[in-house]
């Protein structure tokens, strides 16, 4: 989309409502939605943030603080933030995960490795250890709290690298959102320590070697004759991908092989299945097609809400 799009175009949004089987957001016009986003008053702090996040992308941004590189770990640094009160189980579940990211984060400066969890205390000497998110807290007061305002990321002080532990009544949404102007922010968010426990496993395991996936990469894309949506996802996305990125992944020494999926009798559910499950599933799986989601008050909302609608 341009910088500054026609006054009649109409965006076309992906999302299905499983109850009614309309769309979840209706076709808007640009002037609709921007009404909509004007309707939540935004701090003046924030509104600041943003104009800068905008300047940076129509100009260049300088990333993190000058000497560090951000695609470096051991230079940009690697926290967790999970709420004060964090059930001990679950950052148990994730030590997997915790130490590897320590050893790589913490490799060059212990302290670009980072644990924010707990609650507030001091250390030896009465300097303020890093401590968990605080219920209500803004991400100034956090980020005040731990030596840090707006501007560049400082792995000095906190790390590039942020992934948030919890649901968004425990860490909010709005949280991760303004973080996310300043760093590269992640969220994982479980039912059950057991759950958490697989996922840092899984991640080791796939890190470390232990997981080796064939270099094949898959893209899969439903597209209906009747609907724009997927129409355009397949052509204008997935199908461009597709075509680009062979050439990208095929640089190095082992080639990779690409499928395209596209369409009536391609995109359906039991192919979509075998490509998660399936013995020969795909080191990289691209999917384009409708999330499904459920009114607050549907039964279904929670065992199956973001599911992926296929063709059929």
């Amino acid at each position: 989309m341009t910088a500054n799009p026609p006054a009649n175009l109409t965006l076309t949004f992906n999302g299905i409502n499983g109850r009614t089987g309309d769309y979840l957001m209706p076709a808007q016009t640009v002037e609709q939605l921007v009404a909509a986003a004007r309707g939540e008053d935004v701090p003046q702090q924030l509104k600041s943030e943003l104009a800068a996040k905008r300047r940076e992308v129509a100009e260049g941004h300088y990333g993190i603080r000058h000497g560090h590189d951000a695609s470096k770990l051991e230079e940009a640094g690697w926290g967790v933030i999970a709420p004060e009160n964090v059930s001990p189980a679950v950052l148990e579940a994730l030590k997997p995960l915790i130490e590897l990211r320590k050893a790589q984060a913490g490799a060059k400066k212990e302290h670009y490795f980072r644990q924010f969890t707990g609650p507030a205390r001091t250390g030896a000497s009465g300097q303020r250890l890093p401590r968990g998110y605080r219920a209500g807290e803004s991400k100034d007061e956090f980020l005040s709290y731990h030596g840090m305002g707006p501007g560049l990321a400082d792995p000095e002080r906190i790390p590039y690298y942020l992934l948030l532990v919890g649901n968004p009544e425990e860490v909010p949404f709005s949280l991760q959102y303004q973080l996310d102007l300043q760093y590269a922010v992640g969220r994982l968010w479980f039912e059950t320590p057991e759950e958490y426990a697989s996922y840092a496993q899984s991640v080791v395991a796939a890190e470390t070697g232990k997981v080796v996936l064939p270099r094949k990469a898959v893209f899969f894309g439903t597209e209906n004759p009747d609907d724009p949506a997927t129409r355009m996802s397949a052509r204008d996305l997935v199908a461009p991908l597709a075509t680009g990125l062979p050439s990208m992944l095929s640089q190095g020494s082992l080639p990779w092989s690409m499928s395209l999926l596209r369409g009536e009798g391609q995109a359906n559910k039991a192919c979509l299945a075998a490509l998660l499950n399936g013995p020969d599933a795909p080191a990289l799986l691209f999917t384009a097609s409708h999330g499904v989601g459920f009114p607050a008050d549907d039964p279904r909302q929670l065992p199956h809400q973001g599911a992926l609608l296929c063709q059929d």
